[in-house]
């Protein structure tokens, strides 16, 4: 009889123990899922912000423009510059910018100056995204050893061993039933990886310099690349 009680105490410790681990557990994994939506965000600004790259790079036709360009934001390359030519359709859903002016030259260097505006704003939401997914990560990692330290993998692993899934699977767990085969599963993923920025294909976010800071460099870019190529202006400026 006392056998049978002190097996049965330890039996209902084991299931503790596995209860407490499947909910830390499934906290982790919302926090990875959360992570992942934000990456997903981050990416979607990474596009918009490629396609007003884009549209900076279609307005000066020439590399030595563009390498001006670049040069003006204190840059060693030009972001997504090898994008360009791969994929033609890269100005779709950019909206066209519409300028007033009494000159074509002065339309056209309002049209630069508008560009390289709207394209810090997508950079600073990309930016406060990107730095976002940083932090989280941060925390997921924090949270992930934090979760290790406090479960022992072999001693979860004996449990599960010697215990009954189909008894495990009527406790309802946190709410939710488990089949016994996704509990024999959890033994093939028991560590978690560690989450990393690197692994969403994110670009570091430029450090690009305000309007206000490069406006003159800009306007004299302006007029250096209308100066050669006027004749071409008509079918950007509206």
């Amino acid at each position: 009889m006392q056998d049978d009680l002190i097996s049965a105490m330890t039996q209902e410790v084991k299931a503790e123990v596995i209860n407490n681990y499947l909910y830390e557990r499934r906290l982790i994994e919302e926090q990875i899922s959360y992570v992942k939506e934000m990456a997903d965000h981050a990416a979607q600004l990474q596009e918009m912000l490629f396609k007003r790259f884009a549209r900076m790079y279609n307005l000066l036709p020439k590399p030595e423009f563009i390498n001006e360009f670049v040069f003006l934001l204190g840059l060693k390359e030009a972001p997504f510059k090898d994008r360009i030519a791969d994929e033609p359709e890269y100005s779709k859903d950019v909206l066209f910018i519409k300028v007033r002016g009494l000159t074509d030259r002065s339309k056209f260097k309002k049209l630069l100056l508008e560009a390289y505006r709207r394209l810090c704003n997508w950079n600073n939401k990309y930016l406060e995204a990107y730095r976002n997914l940083i932090e989280e990560c941060k925390a997921v990692n924090h949270n992930l050893k934090k979760f290790e330290d406090n479960h022992d993998l072999l001693t979860i692993l004996n449990f599960l061993k010697g215990m009954d899934l189909e008894e495990i699977t009527k406790k309802h767990f946190m709410g939710d039933n488990f089949a016994p085969e996704e509990m024999a599963s959890i033994e093939k993923t028991m560590r978690f990886k560690p989450v990393s920025i690197k692994q969403f294909n994110l670009i570091p976010p430029p450090d690009l310099p305000e309007l206000t800071d490069i406006q003159t460099q800009i306007a004299s870019l302006a007029n250096s690349v209308y100066d050669q190529y006027s004749n071409n202006m008509k079918t950007l400026i509206r």
